[in-house]
């Protein structure tokens, strides 16, 4: 590649890229010695600089020029006919250790800190990144990986300074549905702690908790705000995202979304990342475990187990993991609006559903740790908050705090179209599939369609006649709505209970 320095004029594209990616005319991509997808950096005079892949053009921009993407002008404070300077750009050296990973060998901890960096300062592409995740994904993190990777996401972030205050804080690997952090954090709040939690959006699921508590209240809190409602109130319930306390993986979970990459190692350090960043002493893990979630069998449970309190170690936090049944939904909604709305009727004392029971017990679990009371003690604890009204008033106070208005059940807006949709057959239900309740939820719309979603009339073990109402689909987009019921014919969402387990017969010669 040529040493090479040009002063560019820019010209900036009215898209939305996405992604960090500038575009040069083929007669200066030639000057530079570039081909497409090569890199460059380009700086500014007041220091701020951006490596980026390349595209090239014969006629989109002019010799001379420089087109830039609306998210990489942003980046770069500039305006169209800004000056910057264009430099040829090698490979960091963090792709010689993307590479060993593919190759299935062990990084170390500065190998990992300079991936981190590298991502975070946008030095590697997001096939580079992406390259990375998918050797992650197939060869997996040890022990130790898992630990550097934990510090490298947690030194390259922002962090929160409570003072002397204990913070809980509590977390669901995920794969199924169901709110709980929407009634944990209130019941923990209410019982005197503070709990800033930080959640994520949907990679895979209908509904990520961001999601459901954006029906509620605005999530994309500053680090500022999610200090001070939490100083106030106690708890706060944000989108992780917005916060910035782990750039890179927050960099790392958009590459993960298109590819439904969830790579157990890497979801570790993210989860005890954040975790720490907010000063975290004392976590519950939820690991829900079944044949349709992200964790499939209880071996594979107690080694993630294992990792999540060895790192917790390293980093300074007692956590304690329970493993949580994921064979069956977790309350019968599936997405946003209406897991919000359950979660805020189970607070209102209308429900008190397995959601409701995992939800006490995951909260008991943790005011159990932080010995605030007995061994056994803590779910009942966490119940008498529940039913007292005491966790509702407390979500009252987290929703006005975050600048919501909706602080009622009742207040939670419908979706356009609804669909009831009947059983075909007569008998007991023996199963409800988690996976595909979400996949034709998604289908519908969610979670980007907030009122779009699934809700159950039946749980495992009820027995139905022929035509009765099973589920209610509900989108506000008639298409989406056909297609779903479309999916259907592919997907079924329950199994019922066969008499004939077996048939043997002779076959004639």
């Amino acid at each position: 590649m040529h040493e090479f320095v040009h002063s560019m004029k820019v010209k900036i594209l009215d898209i939305e890229a996405g992604k960090m990616i500038s575009i040069l005319n083929q007669k200066n991509a030639n000057e530079f010695g570039l081909m497409a997808l090569d890199r460059i950096k380009i700086s500014k005079k007041n220091g701020i600089e951006l490596h980026t892949p390349v595209d090239v053009t014969d006629s989109f921009v002019k010799p001379g020029e420089i087109g830039l993407f609306e998210d990489v002008a942003r980046y770069l404070k500039v305006t169209n006919n800004s000056i910057v300077t264009v430099t040829p750009a090698e490979k960091p050296e963090s792709v010689k250790a993307i590479r060993k990973k593919i190759n299935n060998q062990k990084l170390n901890q500065q190998e990992l800190l300079e991936i981190v960096k590298d991502i975070n300062s946008n030095h590697l592409s997001e096939i580079e990144t992406a390259a990375f995740l998918t050797a992650v994904q197939i060869n997996g993190f040890d022990l130790d990986e898992t630990v550097f990777m934990t510090n490298a996401l947690i030194e390259t972030g922002n962090k929160i300074d409570f003072g002397q205050k204990i913070i809980l804080d509590k977390h669901s690997v995920g794969g199924t549905n169901g709110r709980a952090t929407m009634i944990v954090v209130p019941i923990i709040a209410a019982a005197g702690y503070m709990i800033p939690k930080t959640s994520s959006r949907s990679i895979t699921s209908a509904c990520g908790t961001a999601d459901a508590m954006e029906v509620l209240a605005p999530v994309s809190l500053s680090l500022k705000q999610l200090k001070d409602i939490t100083q106030k109130t106690g708890g706060v319930i944000a989108w992780g995202g917005a916060i910035n306390l782990a750039p890179a993986d927050d960099k790392i979970i958009k590459i993960e979304h298109p590819l439904s990459l969830d790579p157990k190692g890497q979801v570790i350090a993210s989860v005890m990342a954040k975790k720490a960043s907010v000063g975290s002493k004392f976590l519950v893990i939820d690991l829900p475990v079944g044949p349709d979630t992200k964790i499939k069998n209880k071996i594979d449970a107690e080694e993630i187990a294992f990792k999540f309190l060895e790192v917790g170690k390293k980093v300074g936090i007692k956590v304690e993991v329970v493993i949580t049944d994921g064979t069956k939904p977790s309350g019968n909604a599936f997405g946003a609006a209406l897991e919000a709305r359950l979660a805020m009727e189970i607070l209102e004392g209308k429900k008190f559903d397995d959601l409701a029971k995992k939800s006490c017990e995951l909260a008991g679990a943790l005011l159990e740790l932080v010995g605030d009371c007995k061994q056994g003690q803590g779910y009942t604890k966490a119940k008498h908050l529940l039913e007292s009204g005491k966790a509702l008033k407390k979500m009252h106070e987290i929703i006005i705090a975050q600048g919501g208005k909706i602080v009622s059940s009742k207040k939670i807006s419908e979706p356009k179209f609804k669909q009831i949709v009947y059983s075909q057959s007569a008998g007991t239900i023996k199963k409800i599939n988690v996976k595909n309740c979400m996949e034709i939820a998604r289908t519908a719309g969610a979670p980007t369609d907030k009122e779009a979603g699934l809700v159950l009339f039946v749980e495992q073990g009820n027995k139905i006649k022929k035509k009765s109402p099973i589920f209610e689909l509900q989108a506000n987009n008639k298409r989406k709505l056909e297609l779903a019921l479309n999916l259907l014919k592919g997907l079924p969402i329950i199994e019922l209970e066969k008499n004939v387990i077996g048939k043997y017969y002779f076959k004639n010669n």
